[in-house]
């Protein structure tokens, strides 16, 4: 019977332990992270770092199985998110044998925005409006709770709109740069 969760440790002659089909706690010799991979992203996240004597060390890694998103896709993301500043907005750049930007039916208002996931959703992307930065709220942090890249994308009506990104993996966050999303 396979395990949704593994528990590893990265001895000094490789991964050891039964992993699991969702994801991996891996003990390293730098602290406790989470491996994770699915058919879009593979991920190493560090969620606590600690000395632990006679473990090997491992690195943090996001890497995109498809590559790196083409960043023309942020800026149309942008575009059509500042079409309406004051409406909250959802956008999903999915992979379909390439990348593509879809806007799935939604339900928006001045604070809120309800849709469903798309299939196949590499990042996601949704809107603040009026002062609110872009920060995560406390209703992102709730609902992002898959296995993906989410984005928040607000002061519209300025030229250049601000962007906060994090990596999202089972609840999981690790805040990103749009360097490690976008070539």
């Amino acid at each position: 019977m396979t395990k949704t969760i593994g528990y590893l440790t990265n001895s000094l002659t490789g991964i050891e332990g039964e992993p699991g089909a969702a994801y991996n706690y891996i003990l390293a010799g730098n602290g406790l992270f989470l491996r994770a991979r699915n058919e879009h992203l593979s991920v190493n996240i560090c969620l606590a770092l600690q000395e632990v004597r006679g473990l090997a060390p491992l690195d943090e890694m996001i890497q995109f199985i498809h590559g790196k998103i083409p960043a023309y896709f942020l800026d149309l993301a942008l575009s059509a998110l500042s079409a309406k500043p004051d409406t909250e907005k959802y956008l999903a750049i999915v992979w379909e044998g390439e990348y593509r930007l879809k806007e799935p039916p939604q339900e928006a208002g001045a604070g809120h925005v309800t849709y469903d996931v798309l299939p196949n959703t590499v990042l996601d992307i949704h809107s603040h409006t009026g002062s609110m930065p872009a920060i995560f709220s406390g209703i992102d942090d709730h609902d992002e709770k898959g296995f993906a890249v989410y984005a928040v994308a607000a002061e519209l009506r300025n030229l250049f709109p601000t962007v906060a990104i994090r990596l999202g993996c089972y609840g999981y966050m690790l805040d990103i740069e749009k360097s490690d999303v976008f070539t």
